[in-house]
């Protein structure tokens, strides 16, 4: 139902005169909600410019990046508590056009949080395939949350996957404000992102139960839910680290200070082991998150060591640190690579090199 016949529905049942008397604040949402009606690109497109915003914000180290965050974080209230903020606005005011209207702010709203979110997640997208994936849903999501026919037809007026499409776009919001607004290191930004997206599922239970009348489909529905949760968990390395971003990298065999030599991608065995073999990098983080990395060594697949360090968020080129390698295997011949990872294994980025 278009916004402009649920209105004039609305008038001829509220009002004999057909002439509806609105008070300010409904005057005030029936404008914005034409507005969006009749602009539906408009939404979309605000939130995913003030996301790219506040992107470069990060990278630059400036602090309103924090305060576009926050803003973004005020939409979580209503996503949380809509089902019940549904049921409480249809007592309070008993209008035709309020189901639509309140359908309409929950979509703005994963759309707001999925366009802001998506410079984050794609800048921070590593080339491994569990963050193609990741990154390629997220991207999908926010599609879908642009297209009326797809999201009216098949979340909307569908309880469960409208729960799981909730949930997944809380997700995603979490991951990359937590970090920005309340500095929280990665490795616990991550659970506490999934405990959030739990209490989401559990409060939308009742949903859930009353959409599925059946069984066979209260048990494959209430698995889903079990599962997705636990199955992020699991994943979880395959998460983009949205919030961190690679300005540098190299393979050297030489630092001075935090100045790496020119970049090697070929060693001999006999220069390996004259000098070794450094990884450098420098990374841009949020204004005063403290984050915790591990430089990862791998030959031909296997892990051998792994290293620990400490950046820290602000500056224009990013907090600079690396990692020397002296002690190789006595055939160190092959295809070497370094993962800068968090503790998690989430993969911020990945040098490579090789000994002949």
């Amino acid at each position: 139902m278009k916004l402009d016949d649920a209105l004039a529905e609305s008038a001829d049942a509220d009002t004999p005169a057909n002439k509806p008397r609105w008070p300010l604040m409904q005057r005030l949402m029936l404008r914005v909600l034409r507005l969006l009606d009749r602009y539906p690109w408009l939404l979309p497109l605000g939130s995913f410019v003030a996301g790219a915003g506040s992107y470069f914000m990060v990278r630059r180290g400036e602090g309103l990046a924090r305060m576009i965050a926050v803003v973004a974080l005020l939409g979580w209230p209503w996503l949380l508590v809509q089902g019940w903020l549904h049921r409480w606005l249809l007592r309070r005011f008993n209008s035709r056009w309020t189901p639509y209207a309140l359908q309409m702010i929950t979509q703005s709203l994963q759309q707001e949080v999925l366009f802001f979110s998506l410079p984050f997640v794609i800048g921070a997208t590593q080339p491994d395939w569990g963050q193609w994936l990741f990154t390629s849903l997220a991207v999908l999501a926010a599609l879908i949350s642009t297209l009326d026919p797809i999201y009216e037809k098949r979340i909307a007026q569908r309880p469960t996957l409208g729960l799981l499409f909730h949930a997944y776009v809380s997700f995603v919001c979490a991951l990359v404000v937590i970090p920005i607004a309340l500095k929280v290191q990665l490795e616990n930004a991550l659970p506490l992102a999934l405990a959030i997206t739990g209490v989401w599922l559990l409060l939308g239970l009742p949903r859930v139960w009353a959409d599925l009348v059946t069984p066979r489909a209260r048990l494959i529905g209430l698995a889903a839910l079990a599962v997705a949760p636990v199955l992020l968990w699991l994943l979880r390395s395959h998460v983009p680290p949205a919030g961190l971003s690679v300005t540098e990298a190299r393979i050297a065999q030489q630092i001075q200070g935090l100045d790496p030599g020119p970049a090697v991608n070929q060693f001999s065995v006999t220069a390996l082991r004259a000098s070794g073999a450094v990884a450098f990098v420098a990374i841009r983080a949020p204004m005063g998150l403290e984050q915790s990395v591990v430089f990862q060594w791998v030959q031909n697949g296997k892990k051998l060591d792994r290293i620990p360090a400490e950046i820290h968020g602000g500056g224009k080129t990013g907090w600079r640190t690396w990692s020397r390698k002296r002690n190789f295997p006595e055939d160190p011949r092959g295809d070497w690579r370094v993962d800068l990872e968090t503790p998690d294994g989430q993969l911020i980025e990945r040098l490579e090199f090789r000994v002949s």
